[in-house]
């Protein structure tokens, strides 16, 4: 049961993805954030075929392709949400700092101990962090998105950024005891972020409708 709400959950982040990459402007910030759903959706799929797989080699393998992802994807959030909040040339910098900082972080601090051990939970098997850390880069990533939601809802009247946002907190503090719940956590989160994408390309073909029916009246106007 459980495995096969993670299926689905791992199929929303992949339609996330497809909308991100089919239906907005092909900008950098929308590729990063695609990037993120791509690992996002490889972590709920694996964890969701883990007992299907198997304990073993080819799992443990596939684990940590898993952290891989979230620690050189996740910062990357940073410079989206930067760029999506049309942050300032200083502020841009310090995105690009900060994101370098917390890659190297998650590489040197956590990727480099890894050491994975088998985890069951319900109907699921995973390979999860034999001593568990606290996820610093992660939450640093949530902070700046936060901070950016309050931004999109003051500026454009964008509300669900932030609902997003603070329903990847709930999840993840709730996850400690149910690990699929972080991982519906993240989907909300790519859920909303990618909302905030669509709302951007939906005003531009707006746009563009509104200035062809000026077009139009003026050649018009002109019979």
């Amino acid at each position: 049961m459980v495995s096969a709400a993670l299926l689905v959950v791992a199929g929303i982040e992949l339609v996330c993805v497809v909308a991100l990459w089919t239906r907005t402007r092909r900008e950098a910030r929308v590729l990063i954030l695609g990037l993120v759903g791509l690992g996002i959706a490889y972590d709920s799929a694996i964890f969701a075929l883990g007992a299907l797989i198997g304990e073993g080699s080819l799992l443990h393998a596939l684990s940590v392709g898993r952290f891989a992802g979230h620690a050189l994807l996740t910062p990357l959030l940073v410079l989206w949400a930067v760029d999506r909040v049309g942050a300032s040339t200083r502020w841009r910098r310090a995105g690009v700092v900060l994101t370098v900082l917390l890659v190297a972080w998650g590489v040197l601090g956590e990727l480099v101990h890894l050491r994975l051990v088998p985890r069951h939970f319900a109907d699921t098997v995973r390979y999860a962090g034999e001593h568990p850390a606290v996820p610093i880069p992660a939450l640093v990533v949530t902070a700046v998105l936060l901070a950016a939601g309050v931004v999109l809802w003051r500026a454009e009247g964008l509300r669900f950024p932030v609902f997003g946002i603070v329903a990847l907190i709930l999840a993840s503090g709730a996850a400690v005891a149910c690990p699929p719940l972080g991982n519906a956590g993240e989907a909300v989160m790519i859920v909303a972020l990618t909302g905030a994408e669509l709302v951007v390309a939906g005003r531009g073909s707006a746009g563009q409708l509104r200035g062809s029916e000026l077009v139009m009246n003026r050649k018009n106007s002109r019979r």
